[in-house]
This record gives structure tokens, sequence and C-alpha cells, in this order.
């Protein structure tokens, strides 16, 4: 039963994901990167992964896709009818809400990695740039890439708690976008805000369970 789930989570959000990938590859047009192996991008003179851009785009595009995500996972099934025949299934229903969330944050988090390790790469190529590298520039990179699955997750619970949209409906959404952004500032972040993302997707998570526990569908 849990093989059929997670299957139809796939089959209906893997043109999400594309389009999430087809987004990094736009945003991240302003680079001289080759090795894709599809363009040659426009020059520029910003040093891998220390510059702003590639950072800047890698969050804009995670935040649209991650967030059409959540929703598609639970305003989908509103629009369409079918949480009660999936609440029927012979799965408790913490379950059932476990295998979309877990499908859906291995979504976000393998497709958001591609770009990352695929820029690493080329700025790794000896005589791609005229510009050193090392892997730890690549710090910040991982640090969005981390901090991401979180609008992901407020998404969702926004999707999923019933409400008006023009009210409280947004408020997961709204806060935790806003806190995660704010957590960015933190000093020692892989200490300090490391800490405060896990935390923060873990409370996502348990008010998630909690709503699909109590919601009336």
């Amino acid at each position: 039963m849990w093989k059929a789930l997670v299957y139809k989570e796939l089959r209906e959000t893997w043109a999400i994901a594309a389009l999430g990938l087809l987004g990094y590859l736009w945003s991240f047009s302003g680079h001289e990167v080759s090795a894709i192996g599809l363009f040659r991008w426009s020059s520029s003179d910003e040093i891998p992964f220390v510059g702003e851009g590639f950072v800047r785009g890698f969050v804009a595009i995670s935040l649209m896709w991650m967030i059409a995500l959540g929703l598609r996972q639970t305003v989908g099934e509103s629009v369409r009818g079918t949480w009660l025949f999936l609440l029927n299934r012979p799965l408790e229903r913490g379950t059932l809400i476990g295998l979309k969330l877990a499908t859906g944050l291995a979504l976000c988090l393998i497709c958001a990695v591609v770009p990352v390790l695929w820029y690493a790469r080329w700025a790794a190529t000896p005589g791609t740039h005229a510009s050193p590298f090392e892997w730890s520039m690549t710090l910040r990179a991982w640090q969005a890439w981390l901090t991401m699955p979180g609008v992901y997750l407020a998404a969702f619970l926004t999707g999923l708690r019933p409400g008006r949209w023009i009210g409280s409906r947004l408020t997961p959404l709204a806060g935790a976008g806003l806190l995660l952004i704010l957590l960015q500032a933190l000093p020692w972040w892989w200490l300090l805000g490391l800490t405060a993302v896990v935390l923060l997707d873990a409370w996502l998570i348990w008010d998630i369970l909690y709503v699909a526990q109590t919601r009336d569908y």
C-alpha cells in the first residue's frame, strides 16, 4: 500500500520538480557554466559561490517550486475531493500524511542538490574560470540547501490547515518564511542556525501531523 501511495505522489508532482530544475537552469544562465553540456552561458566576473548571484538565484527558484509542491500535495487533494478516499485506505492517518511528507522532502532535497553539485563541479574544474576555488566556498550554498525544505513544510501546513486564505491560513507560510530568512543572519550558523532550522522543521512536521489528525475533512 505504501509503495502505491509514494508512486501516486511522484506521479502527481514530478512535473513541479522538473519545472524547478528548469528554473534553476534559467536562473543560472547569467553565469559562464558550460559544464551542464547544453549552453555556454554569458561571461561573468563573479567568483563562483562567493558572489551573491548563485545563492540568490537558488533561493528564489527554490522558494517558488517548493511552495508550489507543498500546496499541490494538499490543496490539490482538497480541490479534487480525494482526501476522504485517501483517508479510508487501510493506513493510519499519520502514516498517510508522513508518506506524503517524506516523498515531498525527498524531491526537495534531491532536486535542489543537483544545481549545487553541478555548479561546484564546474567551479572545481581547472581552466573554467579565472579565480581560485576551495570547497569551503560552497558552505553558503549548502546552508541555503538545508534551509529551503522548511519553506516546503510551511507551504504543506498552509495548504492542509482549514480556514480562509485571506486570514490565518497563510500564517505558517509567512511566519516560517520570515523566520528562515532571519535565521540566515545568525552567527556560527552551522551550530546555532542549523539547530534552529532543524527545530523549526521538527515543529512544522509535528504541527502538520496534529492538523492532519484533528481536521474535519
